[in-house]
């Protein structure tokens, strides 16, 4: 009597379960999941899945595309793929469309654009991005600004140690050339730059 009591009892508890679990809403793979598989996955399945409007598959397809991996070397769709995923959010491909506008692969040289998405990565704490906007400033010779953005790119959210290493030396050689005052202004641009984010 206890042995059916017993199996009874699990028989209707694993039914049970069964019914609860109908319940549990299936789960979207994370986003890191899905950059995994894409990371992965063979050319022409890529494709169909950037087609479809899939920024990480976009992403890895302009990577693809852009070193010439399992498909013909091609800057124009690297910078196409890279844009789509860049204009989704994706902060790594907003890094490469910006220094694809700078220096002008796969698309003429647009400074503004270069600025406006290097400055989307940087906002979303991509410090390769801030870098390259310092060497932006330093390039037209606006020091201050370029000392902020040095700044900025030893502080953000997603840090390479060689940026940062990189950044301090770049802001240790323009300390050279300011004053105390100009290197104030730089961290309070700094700062009200990230509260502004």
């Amino acid at each position: 009597m206890k042995k059916i009591l017993l199996g009874s009892t699990l028989f209707f508890g694993m039914l049970s379960m069964q019914a609860h679990a109908d319940y549990i809403p299936q789960q979207k793979p994370s986003t890191s999941a899905l950059a995994a598989q894409y990371a992965h996955m063979p050319v022409q399945d890529l494709f169909k899945a950037a087609k479809s409007g899939q920024a990480a598959a976009q992403f890895y397809l302009a990577t693809h595309y852009q070193l010439g991996r399992e498909i013909q070397k091609d800057d124009k769709q690297a910078f196409t793929w890279y844009k789509a995923a860049a204009d989704q959010g994706i902060s790594a491909a907003q890094l490469n469309v910006g220094r694809m506008y700078a220096d002008g692969i796969g698309v003429s040289k647009n400074e503004t654009l270069a600025r406006q998405y290097l400055e989307k990565a940087a906002s979303h704490g991509d410090n390769r991005a801030s870098f390259n906007l310092a060497v932006m400033e330093e390039q037209k010779k606006n020091y201050i600004g370029a000392y902020q953005w040095y700044e900025l790119s030893t502080r953000d959210g997603m840090l390479d140690n060689k940026v940062m290493n990189m950044s301090e030396t770049k802001k240790t050689a323009l300390a050279a050339n300011l004053t105390q005052d100009q290197i104030r202004t730089a961290r309070e641009r700094a700062d009200r730059w990230i509260q502004a984010q």
